[in-house]
């Protein structure tokens, strides 16, 4: 809180950090991807590769199916997944082409 807050007997509003959840990827192209999630049925999730934390896998070296945890978005053209992680030893074999 700033000094002119406390002056002026305001509150911070700080908003809730927004939850992660878990999905999997579902189509990689160059530099971009989609994922989906159980917990957001029914949606194509947009991400780019500047969204992954930087203590996770490199972006060349993600593959379809793989697990990964982010924070789902609001925009207005629809969802973006941002802060990815890959869930290491985690791979959802149903998904293979």
């Amino acid at each position: 809180m700033s000094i002119l807050d406390k002056i002026l007997n305001r509150e911070q509003v700080t908003e809730p950090e927004p939850k992660k959840v878990r999905g999997k990827i579902i189509h990689l192209d160059d530099g971009w991807g989609f994922v989906s999630s159980k917990d957001i049925p029914y949606t194509r999730i947009f991400f780019h590769w500047s969204a992954l934390e930087q203590d996770t896998l490199h972006f060349s070296k993600l593959e379809n199916g793989m697990v990964i945890e982010f924070t789902p978005i609001e925009r207005k053209q629809g969802l973006l997944a941002i802060k990815i992680r890959v869930i290491e030893n985690e791979h959802d074999e149903s998904n293979q082409d």
